[in-house]
């Protein structure tokens, strides 16, 4: 997923099973706003905690509910966010985000080298 540097993301974790799950965001943190039981929905946004978001860089999810987090993309570069579920992780239950800047420069990221091998989608874009 794409998105711009400096702006604000709102990710919900919502986990139907009956395990506690936690969620990792790797070397950054973010603001949890809410969380609940039952299942998530738009009119859930009316009980988030604007005012003092607990920071964290790990949240955990509860069985039968869900945790929202907002988001500061403050890095440009890939970010990752994946489950400490330990099987699950090598089972690849984890998210990429890649933070675009309208400026291309290594002071904010260092340019994909020549001889990196691209799969996917990513064959023959530079």
């Amino acid at each position: 997923m794409g998105a711009d540097f400096r702006d604000f993301i709102e990710i919900v974790f919502e986990n139907q099973e009956n395990i506690i799950q936690s969620w990792h965001l790797d070397g950054y943190n973010f603001f949890v706003v809410g969380m609940d039981q039952g299942r998530w929905s738009n009119t859930s946004r009316n009980d988030y905690n604007l005012v003092d978001a607990v920071f964290r860089s790990t949240v955990q999810v509860y069985p039968k509910s869900w945790t929202a987090i907002y988001v500061a993309l403050d890095n440009v570069g890939m970010w990752n966010i994946r489950n400490e579920f330990w099987v699950r992780r090598y089972l690849g239950e984890q998210f990429y985000l890649r933070v675009y800047s309208p400026v291309m420069s290594p002071r904010d990221e260092y340019p994909l080298p020549e001889n990196a091998l691209l799969c996917g989608q990513a064959v023959g874009k530079r």
